[in-house]
């Protein structure tokens, strides 16, 4: 999986990936007659790592970056490869208690973008995505993450279902998010090494995925609306579980 096309839009996440893969950025484009404080630092950061900077139109950014705000800034960078299941298989020896985020059939890139970036935040371990089953890793993605997809060990796997039966015979507590469950999300312990595996904004999670989880759990409404956001209901569940592994 890879980011298409191969740009980072938005100051913030421009900053975010200058700082930490300057070695990934080919070229950084400005907007002309842009200009600010911000703007300066990306471009003074540019020059440091002796990355080429060039002032273009504004409407050549417009085309470039499409549907995403791009702030007068946009990055051509290479593309990003996530990681394999050997690759978790090889840091799972490290890891002493995992917290790992699985993403089952998220297709909006905003989702998607907003579920890495609570992760990340509560620091989870790796996020682990069905390859063909998300939406594809774009500069939206990117955007919305944050700057949190230059961060995080992302996980790129052909069978999500048989990735999370692995991962519960090496130990892993397997904690589905759902609607449909009497179990409160709070009422978990997340101490032990935990998969939380959220579904797409359609359908939730998928029977087979459903089938594999040791337990199901839901967050309770008290309004008029059903459910959360899955991005919004992903980040509650995370957080409550690094509360409880911080107290």
């Amino acid at each position: 999986m890879s980011i298409e096309p191969n740009i980072v839009c938005g100051i913030h996440s421009a900053k975010s990936f200058l700082s930490t893969q300057p070695d990934k950025v080919r070229r950084v484009l400005i907007a002309e007659n842009f200009h600010g404080a911000k703007l300066h630092e990306i471009v003074t950061i540019a020059k440091q790592h002796h990355i080429q900077t060039k002032s273009v139109p504004r409407s050549y950014l417009d085309r470039l970056a499409a549907n995403v705000a791009h702030q007068g800034v946009v990055l051509e960078v290479q593309a990003f490869r996530a990681h394999s299941e050997t690759d978790l298989e090889d840091k799972l020896e490290h890891w002493e208690c995992p917290l790992i985020l699985a993403v089952d059939s998220i297709q909006d890139p905003r989702n998607l973008g907003a579920c890495l970036r609570s992760a990340e935040g509560a620091g989870v371990d790796a996020v682990i995505v069905g390859k063909n089953r998300c939406a594809p890793l774009t500069g939206v993605v990117h955007k919305t993450s944050a700057g949190a997809l230059d961060s995080i060990f992302l996980v790129e796997v052909s069978n999500l279902v048989r990735c999370l039966s692995n991962l519960k015979e090496q130990g892993c507590w397997i904690v589905g998010a759902s609607d449909h469950s009497d179990t409160q999300y709070t009422a978990v312990n997340y101490r032990d090494p935990t998969v939380l595996v959220v579904g797409g904004e359609a359908k939730g999670l998928r029977r087979l995925t459903s089938e594999i989880c040791d337990q199901i759990v839901s967050i309770p409404m008290y309004g008029t609306v059903p459910s959360l956001n899955v991005a919004v209901a992903t980040g509650v569940i995370l957080f409550e579980a690094t509360r409880q592994r911080t107290v």
